[in-house]
């Protein structure tokens, strides 16, 4: 009621007066939608230079060395060398110009932000996995020399205790160090060659990928977060220290933000949210696969205080800019004397109403009071001075510790106590000397000093809270990075054409071929098990009959026509032929397929008149070729390739044969060929397939219709009318070129597929459906031939 009161009697700026000075960004979008997904279905796939990994590797292990023995007895390792670092940076520096003229040739500026989010995150897990490298080691060490014991045992249990200890510094001052190499680079060179290029210098705002909280391993890690921000709202004995000082800043300013700006309601806060337990549970659980330090601390600490809206979408308002709010506190005489570095002028007085000075002035003593009620002024003037005490004591008394005592927390006696028992201190009494001190400065400070620091300290925490926000969605999109190193992995991906590699321009391999569509070719032995129970019998090797007679021909023939064997299952060969996008002189794989298929069937009667001569059993084919318009996928187990592909299956049912249909259709001889009927509608295919047909395949090569309208965007077929019993069936003839340039004739049988019925083909089925054969039969390709020659001019591209 006394708001209203107060709006009504008492001015204040409409929203676009208040906003108009204001600063406003628009939140960082990375289209991680345009990357696919990689092999795991989540993640994207991403692979950097072997050499930088190295190198950044190394010198990861000799800062970590050197930061940990720097403080202890005996002389430390020494510290990088210059050309370590200029390795490193060297390494990054190549693999960002590759980037930078990849994204310029295929216009996808979204590569270079990939590239940075995917080193930062290396960077970190670099770290961490080096510093749980040498603890590991270290204990190692110390099992063995205290098994064996060996007198050094105790000095590695020191050092062991030591590095436990100093665990969140030297992941923070290691992490630093590689941050402010890359840094160094991304602020100079890097920057100016990619504003010469796309015209910006930078794709991913500094702020967001060299966020501070990135290399801080935990938002409770007082000693190295005090570096950058107050301690007021990190205490983890405070759960709501953030949440309340955003509900204070976003209710002061709550007129002139978004809706999706102000806070959550304070019955809404933590576990008190509608399903609060499960929601607190499932963010506790969402630990896959990159998820870094601080990740977790970071989304409950948001999840906690902020609308969902703001933080996941990443969204700013003016704000997320602590120079907003610099403007606004000095905007005025009494504003700027709170703090001696600020003079009014015309910049930074943009309001010029002339009752901009009494709204100022009801606005600050607004947020004196709200700051003392809410108890917050003690601990902000603590926290404030507690850094300068840490440093007094030389880091021997937690930060924390410092910043409870000098807030009144802790009492006097306790502090002493606890004091006299750390060992570690050397001075117990001249520490409580400081601490004294340091507690009666706080009290004894003038009112405009204390009003400084509570300003400033809410400059700082709209700082820290749009870098929590900036981190947040740094970590979300690092999340979705998956970095992979073990060779299988990056086979596998490479192979399904889902690996991003930023590599080095001397470890750059010839870009590999692009697979734009491929053809499948299966052909299907009949009768194995009898034949080999024949041969058997007879004392004969089946596997030698098999070999000589089916797989070696095959083999023989595979390098002329460009084809690849996918696997054999048993006794039938699967074979494929791909088509790449760089070499369209080569887009005739259905008609090599074709071709390869009547070589195969070729070899295949040689080899039988050789069987009918040693009276060894004669093999019989059913082939069948299907086209796919789409690269097939790959898996790998271990390093045997497995291709996955539906051409496959469909392959697989134009090779197939029915009995029923071999039993009434052979006869005392059996009939060579192809044909594809209907059952009638009272009959049920004896294989369910997905066009539920019957097919009689006998030494016969089938053809999909998806591979027969790719075959006629490859040759230039002359359609002749077959002139039989059979309506509406036709042939096609053409010539195709093989890999070595030699002209073959090809003949392709179109005919209507007929129902079954009575024992024998009958009608037109009445869908219209139709089939196609690859004829073999040189009596036909010759009679056809020669119709067709003179009007035949052979393949077009």
């Amino acid at each position: 009621m006394f708001e209203r009161l107060k709006k009504r009697f008492f001015w204040q700026p409409s929203l676009t007066e208040f906003t108009v000075p204001l600063r406003v960004g628009t939140a960082f979008k990375v289209r991680v939608d345009r990357f696919p997904k990689g092999v795991d279905n989540v993640h994207i796939d991403v692979v950097l230079s072997p050499e930088f990994q190295t190198r950044a590797r190394l010198l990861a292990r000799r800062l970590l060395l050197h930061e940990l023995a720097e403080n202890y007895p005996g002389e430390p390792p020494p510290a990088p060398e210059a050309s370590e670092i200029r390795a490193i940076q060297e390494g990054y520096a190549g693999m960002m110009e590759l980037t930078i003229d990849r994204a310029r040739r295929s216009t996808r500026p979204e590569l270079i932000q990939l590239l940075q989010f995917a080193t930062i995150k290396f960077l970190l897990c670099l770290v961490s996995e080096e510093y749980a490298r040498l603890r590991s080691q270290l204990q190692r060490s110390r099992d063995m020399g205290s098994h064996q014991s060996s007198g050094c045992s105790v000095e590695l249990h020191d050092q062991l205790v030591n590095l436990t200890k100093e665990g969140p510094a030297l992941l923070y001052r290691v992490s630093s160090r590689l941050f402010r190499e890359i840094l160094k680079l991304e602020d100079s060179y890097l920057s100016k060659l990619r504003k010469s290029v796309f015209g910006r210098a930078w794709q991913v705002p500094r702020q967001l990928l060299f966020n501070p909280l990135l290399k801080i391993p935990s938002l409770w890690a007082d000693e190295q977060l005090m570096h950058h921000y107050s301690l007021v709202c990190t205490d983890k004995d405070d759960a709501d220290g953030f949440a309340g000082v955003n509900r204070l800043l976003s209710g002061l300013f709550s007129d002139y933000l978004p809706p999706w700006a102000w806070p959550l309601e304070h019955s809404l806060q933590a576990d008190a949210v509608p399903g609060g337990d499960n929601r607190t549970m499932a963010l506790r659980q969402h630990r896959d696969q990159g998820v870094l330090l601080g990740f977790l601390e970071i989304e409950m600490l948001l999840a906690s205080s902020l609308q969902g809206k703001e933080y996941e979408r990443g969204l700013l308002s003016w704000l997320d800019f602590p120079a907003n709010l610099e403007r606004i506190f000095y905007s005025t005489r009494w504003g700027a004397a709170l703090d001696p570095d600020h003079e009014i002028s015309s910049a930074n007085a943009p309001w010029l109403q002339s009752q901009w000075p009494e709204f100022h002035h009801r606005l600050l003593k607004r947020i004196f009071c709200e700051v003392r009620r809410t108890g917050l002024e003690r601990k902000i003037l603590a926290c404030n001075a507690a850094p300068g005490v840490f440093e007094g004591l030389n880091g021997q008394l937690p930060v924390r510790t410092i910043c409870r005592y000098l807030e009144g927390v802790i009492r006097r006696r306790d502090m002493l106590r606890r004091l006299e028992s750390m060992q570690s201190l050397e001075d117990p009494a001249q520490a409580m000397r400081l601490l004294n001190r340091a507690q009666t400065a706080i009290q004894r400070q003038p009112a405009s000093r204390r009003r400084s620091v509570m300003l400033r300290f809410l400059i700082d925490f709209a700082l820290f809270r749009r870098d929590l926000k900036l981190a947040y969605r740094a970590h979300w999109i690092m999340n979705r990075i998956r970095l992979l190193e073990r060779p299988h992995d990056i086979d596998l991906s490479r192979n399904n054409r889902t690996l991003h590699e930023f590599v080095l321009r001397e470890e750059s391999k010839p870009e590999q071929q692009r697979v734009r569509d491929h053809v499948i070719i299966k052909a299907d032995l009949r009768g194995s098990t009898t034949i080999t129970g024949q041969l058997t019998k007879r004392n004969l090797n089946p596997a030698s009959h098999f070999s000589l007679n089916f797989f070696e021909p095959i083999n023989r023939l595979l390098s002329g026509y460009g084809a690849k064997k996918v696997f054999v299952e048993g006794d039938a060969v699967i074979l494929a032929i791909l088509e790449y996008e760089d070499k369209p002189y080569h887009w005739l794989c259905v008609s090599h397929a074709c071709g390869l298929a009547g070589k195969i069937l070729q070899a295949m009667d040689a080899g039988n008149a050789r069987s009918h001569r040693q009276g060894l059993p004669e093999l019989e084919l059913g082939l069948g070729i299907a086209f796919s318009d789409q690269a097939p996928t790959f898996l790998y187990d271990e390093d045997r390739e497995i291709m996955i592909s539906p051409a496959i299956n469909r392959a697989d049912q134009l090779s197939s044969c029915s009995a029923m249909l071999r039993q009434s259709m052979s006869g005392a001889e059996s009939a060579r060929g192809v044909e594809v009927l209907a059952p009638a509608e009272e009959q049920q295919p004896e294989k369910e397939s997905s066009d539920r047909l019957l097919r009689y395949n006998v030494n016969g090569i089938e053809l999909d219709a998806a591979a027969f309208q790719k075959l006629k965007s490859e040759l230039a077929l002359k359609r002749i009318p077959a002139g039989g019993a059979v309506e509406d069936e036709r042939f096609h003839v053409g010539r195709y070129p093989d890999l070595q340039g030699t002209m073959h004739w090809l003949v392709i049988r179109e005919s209507p597929v007929r129902v079954w019925e009575d024992g024998a083909p009958g009608a037109v089925e009445w869908r219209g459906r139709r089939f196609y054969q690859v004829i073999t039969d040189t009596a036909v390709i010759r009679r056809l031939t020669d119709k067709g020659r003179t009007e035949v001019r052979g393949t077009r591209n």
